[in-house]
């Protein structure tokens, strides 16, 4: 980037790209989809704006040393432009022999925002605006907690925060919506959503989210943190360990944690004499909210008097205002002031309005002008977590175009730029509460998780195979709503509502596959825990065998291999008892996976191969062509490449008649071990380079990881070591990462042959001797694929160094973790 700026956002014609969210948006916000690759591709052009990057700056960032043609950035460049619109290359320029520029002539600091943000003007919040600014700019204030009701505008003022303060923030400031999360283990994988960091394998959200952090100046805003408190120290963990960081929450309650710094919102002021109401903050909101449901309306001197009273009788509440000037679209002022007065003087007529009770009291009065219809549609969008459709609230509420335009403009229900629609929380709130003392609660909620049921079942069905990301998807879309339903029907009772309790059950059951295939390892293992302890003494049936076979599945994945071993023991006996083909074939894969990990691979072979005539027998290709790679796989762990070889070619196959499944760039990854194996090195690279290239398209880490080092151990093959431990090194980044244990094992070992070769006998022993040893006490099977190579690293070891220096780097190596010594080797290569 050019030197002496900061920047946060490139302005490329008519189009942005947030350096920070690596995303490229069009002038109304919307993002522009690109290929990994050539998202890549955009961002290092991005960072070297106004500069001509050669190609091979970009073959050398981009693709890291792999071998690939001048096609692939060919490509990556059309779809850049094709994107921008730049047909007559005015923004990516081509110079001749001498590579490309990306031409921007403005560079400027923005927030990320929706762009339905800036079209309100914040009213009467200068001054807190500026204090919170000069807080954030402080050294010392690291965690601000932004105090106050629900109603008064701290999220709107925080908003405004973030875009007066991000250029303090190089690296991005974030606002993350936590209204919608359930309990505090959830909140780092929301703020890892917004910040686009993909959380996958064992190692957990938080941990990932550290890493991540580390080093990065970064202002994340927590945004209704209060009823997560007092279990959420995620805010406490992510400061300790990323010194860049700062925090600003907001809550209706203090975080109680070391270091935090407490600002106490009140409402607007509100002003004493008539002639000061124009520059009054109140009552420009109470014109504001008024002129939108009523655009004529012109106040009187006395109308203007009777606002002031409203506003000075709801506090200054932002919401109250609000909601109060909306029911003009029916009452006049007179009118809304008498029914505020005497709702007020009913609820408690001798006490003055707190702030508190004025706003409920609103809030109430609003419920109470609902029409019984309004109401009950109020009652079931309550249920909502987070935004929806139209669509999917009509299917459940029945309510057409004219009640959504009701509810919005009384001020309960808004439309966002991307079409789903919001409830106020502090308007949820109440309709869930007032909704829980309705008889029909039970009939409503169960119509809930019905119809959530049905479309994860939908979508289960269809997982396995082509539309496998589509369902993925989709279902994460839904995620905070499917978590509500599981809430929902976990704390149901056995005694008034046991069908909500079954409902439940066959729920996880139905998102295990989803949970398994989108790395939900831990939130999966937790939901499906919960509900097979509720169902311990239920009568056997078939969505309990589902949900065991999915705990089965996920418990294997996460090395719990003595509990799969029992999930799937139970579970395969019920899927025989009470399903059909599908239901047995799913069981028998899930227990060729775990018989696979357990190094067990004749008895993986044997369940996979049933399980995949069970697939045909159904008509089921998906199940069957994903049993075909986790089946070779086993094979080839067996040396039987020559049956191995064209299961992994079928399911390529088959991908690409059915569509792309996370299949393809695992049977990539096999066909090139086995082409290695069998000394067919052009084959092996072509594959695993092909399975890179997959993996980075879709943001699978794992296979990414598995197929970088399969690269770095080909590189050491052919004596390559530079560019091996480069590849390895990748790799490492990624498994550390994930948590895998078995690759970092792999990789070690890699990184010791490579060690070896250029004579650092010490860190090479090291390397070797900690891989070793932790494979030895996880009871993983031994690294086999290069014996020779090896034996010949621990001969010239051994030859090199004396006895004595042998077991001095032996014992080091058995007292060091292996992340520790790859940490420092890599600070070192740095460092050179």
């Amino acid at each position: 980037m050019v030197e002496g700026l900061h920047s946060t956002r490139l302005d490329l014609g008519c189009y942005h790209y947030d350096l920070t969210q690596q995303i490229l948006m069009d002038s109304q916000g919307n993002t522009c989809a690109l290929r990994h690759q050539s998202l890549k591709v955009l961002h290092y052009l991005a960072l070297h704006a106004n500069q001509v990057v050669t190609k091979a700056e970009l073959f050398a960032s981009i693709w890291r040393g792999l071998n690939v043609t001048d096609d692939s950035l060919v490509q990556c460049i059309a779809e850049i432009r094709q994107a921008l619109q730049d047909s007559k290359h005015q923004i990516l320029k081509t110079w001749p022999r001498r590579g490309y520029s990306l031409l921007t002539s403005t560079l400027q600091a923005k927030a990320p925002q929706s762009p339905s943000e800036g079209l309100l003007p914040l009213l009467g919040r200068a001054q807190e605006l500026q204090d919170l600014e000069h807080m954030l700019l402080d050294p010392s204030c690291r965690l601000i907690t932004l105090l106050g009701l629900g109603g008064v505008g701290k999220s709107r003022l925080t908003k405004a925060v973030v875009n007066s303060v991000v250029q303090q923030f190089p690296e991005g400031c974030y606002f993350i919506e936590l209204a919608a999360v359930q309990c505090a283990d959830l909140i780092p994988g929301a703020i890892a959503n917004v910040l686009k960091v993909s959380l996958q394998g064992q190692r957990p959200p938080l941990e990932q989210l550290q890493r991540f952090l580390a080093g990065k100046r970064v202002l994340l805003v927590l945004d209704n943190i209060e009823h997560l408190l007092p279990e959420a120290a995620v805010c406490e963990c992510l400061l300790a360990s990323c010194s860049g960081l700062k925090i600003l929450t907001t809550s209706r309650q203090p975080l109680q944690v070391y270091g935090e710094w407490l600002y106490r919102l009140q409402g607007l002021k509100v002003a004493q004499q008539l002639a000061a109401a124009p520059r009054c903050a109140a009552f420009a909101l109470f014109m504001q909210a008024a002129r939108r449901v009523h655009y004529q309306f012109s106040p009187t001197v006395d109308d203007q008097a009777l606002i002031l009273e409203i506003c000075r009788l709801v506090n200054g509440m932002p919401l109250g205002i609000e909601i109060a000037a909306s029911w003009l679209k029916h009452l006049s002022c007179a009118e809304v002031l008498r029914e505020l007065t005497q709702h007020l003087q009913a609820v408690n007529p001798s006490a003055a309005a707190t702030p508190v009770s004025a706003l409920s009291q609103v809030v109430e009065q609003t419920w109470q002008m609902l029409s019984t219809r309004e109401q009950q549609i109020m009652q079931m969008l309550a249920l909502f977590r987070g935004g929806f459709t139209r669509e999917t609230a009509s299917a459940l509420t029945g309510a057409g175009l004219a009640d959504y335009g009701s509810l919005i403009d009384k001020s309960i229900l808004n439309r966002q730029p991307n079409g789903h629609y919001v409830l106020h929380e502090v308007m949820r709130h109440y309709a869930s509460h007032s909704y829980l003392a309705e008889a029909s609660h039970l009939t409503t909620t169960q119509r809930f998780v019905e119809y959530y049921l049905a479309k994860a079942t939908v979508a289960d069905a269809v997982i396995l195979g082509g539309q496998q990301f589509a369902s993925i998807q989709q279902l994460a879309q839904e995620h905070d709503n499917l978590r509500e339903c599981l809430r929902l029907c976990a704390e149901a009772k056995q005694q008034s509502a046991p069908q909500l309790l079954h409902l439940g059950l066959k729920l996880v059951g139905t998102l295990g596959m989803f949970w398994f295939l989108a790395n939900h390892w831990q939130e999966g293992d937790h939901w499906l825990a919960r509900f097979l302890a509720l169902h311990q003494q239920t009568p056997p049936c078939l969505a309990q065998g589902m949900a065991l076979l999915a705990a089965g599945g996920i418990s294997a994945v996460l090395d719990k291999h003595s509990v799969a071993d029992h999930y799937l023991s139970i579970g395969s006996q019920l899927a025989a008892q009470f399903g059909g083909k599908v239901e047995i074939a799913r069981s028998l894969f899930v227990l060729s996976i775990l018989r696979r990990l357990q190094g067990r691979y004749l008895e993986s072979v044997d369940c996979g191969q049933q399980s995949m005539r069970l697939f045909m027998d159904a008509g089921d290709e998906g199940g069957y062509q994903i049993n075909l790679v986790n089946v070779g796989h086993a094979l080839f762990k067996l040396g039987r490449y020559d049956e191995a070889i064209p299961l992994f070619e079928e399911c390529i196959s088959l991908n690409q008649k059915l569509g792309l499944t996370l299949s393809m760039p695992y049977a990539l990854i096999n066909l090139g071990r086995v082409n290695a194996q069998l000394q067919q090195l052009p084959a092996a690279r072509a594959y695993l380079q092909q399975s890179v290239q997959l993996t980075e398209q879709l943001g699978v880490l794992l296979y990414r990881a598995q197929a970088l080092c399969a690269l770095g151990w080909l590189e050491l093959n052919e004596g390559k070591i530079a560019p091996a431990l480069e590849l390895l090194q990748s790799s490492m980044t990624d498994y550390l990462h994930l948590g895998d244990r078995e690759g970092q094992i792999a990789v070690m070992l890699g990184i010791g042959v490579a060690k070896a070769a250029q004579g650092q006998l010490n860190l090479a022993w090291q390397c070797i001797v900690v891989a070793e040893n932790l494979a030895k006490c996880l009871k993983l099977q031994a690294f086999a694929e290069y014996p020779a190579l090896l034996t010949a690293a621990k001969q010239r070891i051994q030859q090199g160094l004396g006895a004595h220096e042998l077991v001095l780097q032996r014992n080091l190596g058995l007292v060091s973790k292996l992340e520790t010594i790859f940490n420092t080797m890599l600070a070192e290569t740095i460092a050179q």
